[in-house]
């Protein structure tokens, strides 16, 4: 077995020197010693545990991927289709563009930071934080970064228009006839895209001189029982009047179109159902899911292709790119007269 003492005889180096090249330390280090090293590797075959021979050049060939999800001593984020999806994509693009991805779900900002510090990486894609967070990880960060769906001015930013997006579908659902929708949000708190998902709700609806506020707002707890309990409440009491039901996401309008089926709901014919993002459970659901197009895997192709670069100039940007969506007509909606 090759050791790093056998590349420093080689080489004619140290073995300090070798290790720090096999680390991407090589701020120091001269481009004849990089040769050197790199040539000793060749020569003996030497492989490291993630791959001598690409830490021997400049820079660790590692991309960090972090998700704040602060429920995940409760449930797996990758259970949800759009993050299973965007990882897929994201793994996918950064070992096309020559990296490896290093991904961690974090519980909060702080602890996302201090990952961020502490891993030897190129660059950094970042999900699930609120606009403030983003501002200040972005600031502190020494390389480049780029944030999926998160909002606020002065960051790099790959999304799509969450708020202009479900405001075209709440459109679409007044031209059907309905009057009474409500909207139902993925969290306890309007944060993020839940909060300009509904703003593109509210605005529909007043724009339409239509009722919109807090009093047609649920808040969908991601406890089952919970959320459930809610649904049972509102199909018990035959929907308080509403007509349609306009969901956050594909994940809990296809639950809900399951477990309202099961109370004895018929969809659309009781109640007319949508969704957000046109994932496979909304491809699969019964009746087919009226919902919102987004390329989830396209965005994160897109913000690894911003990142590497950045990183292939050595300088953090801000770009955003806004990505186009569009609705896709299901049978869970009907009209209405």
């Amino acid at each position: 077995m090759v050791t790093i003492k056998d590349l420093a005889k080689v080489a004619g180096v140290s073995p300090t020197t070798v290790s720090n090249v096999l680390h991407g330390r090589v701020n120091k280090v001269s481009e004849e010693t990089l040769e050197k090293v790199q040539s000793a590797i060749d020569e003996m075959n030497y492989v490291s545990n993630m791959g001598g021979r690409l830490l021997a050049r400049r820079g660790s060939k590692i991309i960090g991927v972090i998700m704040t999800y602060a429920r995940r001593e409760e449930n797996n984020a990758t259970e949800f289709p759009f993050y299973s999806e965007i990882i897929g994509a994201l793994e996918d693009t950064i070992r096309e563009s020559g990296y490896y991805m290093m991904l961690y779900t974090s519980a909060s900002i702080d602890e996302s930071m201090k990952l961020a510090q502490a891993w030897d990486i190129e660059g950094l894609i970042v999900l699930g934080n609120t606009p403030d967070e983003a501002k200040l990880f972005y600031e502190s960060s020494s390389v480049p970064v780029v944030f999926i769906d998160t909002y606020g001015s002065e960051i790099p930013n790959v999304g799509i228009d969450d708020k202009h997006s479900m405001k075209g579908l709440v459109e679409y659902l007044i031209d059907l006839g309905h009057k009474k929708i409500a909207f139902l949000s993925d969290s306890e708190v309007l944060i993020g895209v839940d909060e300009a998902r509904f703003a593109g709700y509210c605005e529909a609806m007043l724009g339409n001189g239509l009722e919109a506020g807090e009093k047609s707002l649920f808040h969908l707890s991601f406890r089952d029982s919970i959320r459930r309990a809610m649904l049972k409440e509102l199909y018990v009491n035959k929907f308080y009047g509403y007509t349609a039901l306009c969901f956050s996401s594909d994940y809990y309008a296809v639950d809900a179109i399951s477990f309202l089926s099961e109370l004895g709901a018929r969809i659309p014919e009781d109640i007319s159902i949508t969704g957000f993002d046109n994932n496979v459970l909304a491809k699969f659901s019964n009746p087919r899911l009226t919902t919102v197009n987004q390329n989830v895997s396209e965005k994160g192709t897109v913000a690894v292709t911003e990142l590497v670069k950045m990183i292939k100039k050595g300088e953090k940007e801000i770009v955003e790119r806004n990505l186009d969506t569009f609705i896709v007509e299901g049978q869970s909606t009907k009209f209405i007269f």
